[in-house]
């Protein structure tokens, strides 16, 4: 499961959902404006200066563009084993 901590307001953290619910289908968003889900990156030593800070599960991914980066390189993945069968 995606785990998207964000805020309202960000474009990154929207492009993050929209990416998510294309390639994942469902997700989780968890505002960090709720101070609960801002000290748990805190705990996970994870900097709430950039969002979205993104999660697979309990796997730190990262931001954005390393989440983007991630999928497509599991998308090529896929992909090639498909056509070596």
């Amino acid at each position: 499961m995606i785990i998207i901590y964000g805020t309202r307001s960000c474009a990154f953290c929207d492009k993050a959902k929209a990416y998510a619910r294309k390639w994942y289908g469902e997700f989780k968003f968890f505002d960090v404006g709720i101070t609960q889900y801002n000290n748990f990156l805190l705990e996970k030593n994870v900097s709430t200066n950039i969002l979205p800070q993104i999660f697979e599960d309990d796997r730190y991914v990262g931001t954005y563009y390393e989440f983007v980066k991630e999928t497509q390189i599991k998308i090529s993945e896929i992909s090639e084993e498909a056509g070596t069968n």
